[in-house]
């Protein structure tokens, strides 16, 4: 298999060097050394965080930290702990980092986002659609037992809040080969008030679910599309056939889009989407 060098070369970057850098719970964990970005389009890919011990160096992709602006700047990772970065691959500068590496990378990074951290992963939110704290809205007392992913359409007390746009019915585009496709339901999480995703009906009639995260939008045009997925991809997905989503229906939509999206694809994934 080709290195990705050979492909979307990246190159390293001071940007960023020597903010402090904490895990998910505000725990320090070490400093950035700086981070690699394309050579092409200098767009940032991942940060080189120097941890403190052991003492290496790990690359966390862009898309699962924040900077966060305060008096003291420093960058937060979104999910990962401290114990879990000792088990991401380490990384020496000058080291080529190809498809293999990158692979397996992703894979251990995910496997911070589990449990009440799932959600933390930028798939799962979008930065203009449904991105207020509360974009979903409860009209009375939660029921004792719901489940914590339904469909909107099937949800009696729940609406979208004001402001925020109604996309049923919308029309929707694969952004790979522009295929089209209709907007059917979003799927909501009752827990935290937001939508997690977009329940999509193809030409072939079947239903699929995309995150959130994997959408772009137009509302002057009423249109939403997924840039990085074709109708082969999407129609590679589990059929929706309505009701609760289970975090195992979950797990398997995330792991396909990960498998779908490598090589020059890659950098496509949410995880490399900056989202503040």
């Amino acid at each position: 298999m080709p290195h990705i060098y050979e492909r979307i070369p990246l190159r390293p970057v001071r940007d960023l060097s020597g903010l402090p850098a904490s895990d998910a719970t505000g725990i320090p964990v070490g400093e950035l050394y700086g981070a690699l970005a394309e050579a092409d389009t200098g767009l940032l890919r991942y940060l080189d965080l120097a941890l403190v011990q052991p003492a290496r160096h790990v690359l966390i992709p862009i898309g699962h930290a924040r900077i966060m602006a305060t008096d003291a700047p420093h960058v937060k990772l979104r999910a990962a702990l401290l114990e879990e970065l000792q088990n991401i691959p380490p990384y020496g500068e000058g080291e080529t980092v190809d498809d293999p590496y990158e692979s397996a990378l992703l894979e251990a990074h995910g496997r911070s986002f589990h449990g009440e951290r799932y959600y933390a992963h930028p798939g799962y939110e979008h930065p203009l659609l449904y991105a207020g704290e509360h974009p979903i809205v409860r009209t009375a007392p939660a029921a004792a037992g719901e489940e914590p992913l339904q469909p909107l359409s099937e949800l009696t007390h729940y609406r979208i809040a004001e402001n925020e746009p109604d996309i049923e019915d919308w029309r929707f585009v694969a952004g790979g080969d522009n295929t089209d496709g209709t907007i059917r339901d979003v799927i909501v999480d009752v827990g935290a008030l937001k939508v997690r995703y977009v329940a999509i009906e193809l030409n072939s009639g079947k239903v699929v679910l995309v995150p959130i995260g994997f959408m772009s939008l137009s509302e002057e045009n009423e249109t939403l599309c997924a840039p990085a997925l074709t109708a082969q991809d999407l129609e590679a997905l589990p059929a929706y056939d309505g009701g609760r989503v289970d975090r195992a229906d979950e797990d398997v939509i995330r792991s396909m889009l990960r498998d779908m999206l490598t090589g020059p694809r890659r950098y496509n994934l949410p995880d490399y989407r900056y989202n503040g």
